[in-house]
């Protein structure tokens, strides 16, 4: 829905509340589907809220709390006590079930688990045991799955008992697995309908699957999937026994939480949620890189005093610092940028390092050629000194390349060490640039100036 349809909704709900027709009111919520709820959440008042809450239909109530924002599914639990939201993760599939109890601070989801029956409390122990970020911990463990020694006949009669157990309508891929659960191979559902009944599965099966292992990081899980073109994925684990699958909605959720984390990473913001309407949260998250900020230009003034002579002695100096520390930030953001998001496509790899120095060197000599001298001309026009003027271009170009062998590498370095290669885009790193652009412009000036 568009916000312009979901503010007239809005006031239709809340005219509908204030008048209690009950009625019309479930009518226009059996209409909606839970993602349009969840987004019209945030925006009624707490009476409406709680009005439209419990009229939701219980089948209905916890898809629409999966679809919650994080930090409004935050206030919402805190409102339910841990019989309801056991009632609620009862309803779910795993994978959102354990994300909800995973929001949940550790004696509330301890509760919350010991309401469950046995089965599902070790379900949720056990997807919860991996790291939030793997292919473990974003997997469901509802998965289809046949016999290799089944024939077709057998293998949708287990498919028909999988739907009424488990519930599971999204069943994209059949997976094929001998008696100790290896995963042998997968078959799509159209070949076992077309299939006649006393075909063995594994004449029909794919055995070349791709899969990916429980501590495969969530993003090399979206890779793959953008790749091949997959609806789903199985999850294998070190004996390449199936342990579940990643669904394509999952994984272009995946895709959104990466995509906002390097953006949080760029600005500076941390894990700072657009929804948090706490001041002192947000500002625990933004306040350490901003004081990486601080630091850093502390740092810069300590270069500028170390320099303080040469500065007096030829002031107009001063009127490009900010000339060379922006062109070098600007520089090394554009070269990172390009890296972080090959690295995070496929298209870059880990051993691209040394050709992607040797690219990027190309362009910067050729970047840094055309903005020195077009540097050099305004500064030997203006200040009359046509010889200070080749030495500040001659600078602007070194600073250039460094700039960019520094925004193309520290990705990849980052990369090779299991950092966030985003990190290569925040304040620190900027910072850093901005740094070494002073030094090397105010280093090579005073030893210019201490030559004449």
């Amino acid at each position: 829905m568009t916000d312009e349809t979901l503010n007239t909704l809005r006031q239709h709900i809340e005219n509908l509340v204030e008048s209690g027709e009950v009625e019309e009111l479930q009518q226009v919520l059996a209409g909606l589907h839970p993602s349009d709820i969840a987004d019209l959440f945030p925006r009624l008042g707490r009476l409406e809220q709680n009005f439209i809450w419990d009229l939701l239909p219980e089948e209905v109530t916890p898809d629409v709390l999966v679809e919650l924002d994080e930090a409004f599914q935050e206030k919402v639990l805190d409102t339910l006590t841990e019989g309801e939201i056991g009632r609620l993760i009862d309803d779910m599939e795993s994978d959102d079930a354990a994300d909800v109890v995973g929001a949940l601070d550790e004696e509330k989801a301890q509760k919350v688990l010991n309401t469950l029956d046995l089965e599902a409390r070790r379900e949720m122990r056990a997807l919860l045991a991996y790291e939030e970020d793997t292919a473990g911990g974003i997997m469901a463990l509802e998965v289809a799955a046949v016999r290799e020694t089944d024939n077709v006949d057998q293998a949708i009669h287990r498919l028909r008992e999988f739907h009424e157990t488990e519930g599971v309508e999204d069943i994209y891929t059949v997976y094929v697995v001998d008696n100790d659960g290896v995963l042998k191979g997968a078959v799509s559902l159209r070949q076992l309908i077309l299939a006649k009944p006393e075909v063995p599965v594994r004449d029909l099966m794919e055995p070349n699957v791709i899969s990916v292992d429980t501590s495969t990081d969530q993003e090399e899980v979206a890779t793959l999937v953008r790749k091949y073109d997959l609806l789903s994925i199985p999850v294998v684990d070190d004996h390449h026994r199936l342990m579940g699958r990643i669904t394509v909605d999952d994984v272009v959720d995946v895709m959104a939480e990466e995509a906002e984390e390097d953006l949080s990473i760029i600005a500076g913001t941390g894990e700072e949620n657009p929804g948090e309407t706490s001041a002192l949260r947000t500002s625990r998250e933004r306040l350490p890189w901003l004081l990486t900020g601080l630091l850093g230009g502390l740092v810069s003034a300590v270069v500028l005093q170390h320099f303080q002579e040469s500065l007096l002695q030829v002031i107009a100096l001063a009127f490009f610092v900010p000339v060379i520390t922006a062109m070098g930030g600007n520089t090394g953001i554009q070269s990172s940028s390009i890296v972080v998001r090959g690295l995070a496509t496929g298209e870059i790899g880990l051993g691209d390092l040394l050709p992607r120095i040797w690219k990027e060197l190309r362009v910067a000599l050729l970047n840094g050629l055309a903005l020195g001298l077009v540097l050099a001309t305004i500064v030997a026009l203006w200040l009359q000194q046509p010889h200070l003027g080749i030495l500040i271009g001659l600078i602007l170009l070194l600073n250039i390349l460094i700039a960019t062998v520094l925004g193309a590498t520290v990705p990849i370095i980052l990369k090779r060490l299991d950092f966030d290669p985003a990190l290569s885009m925040g304040p620190f790193v900027t910072t850093a640039n901005d740094i070494i652009g002073l030094l090397i412009y105010l280093g090579l000036t005073a030893t210019f100036l201490s030559l004449q």
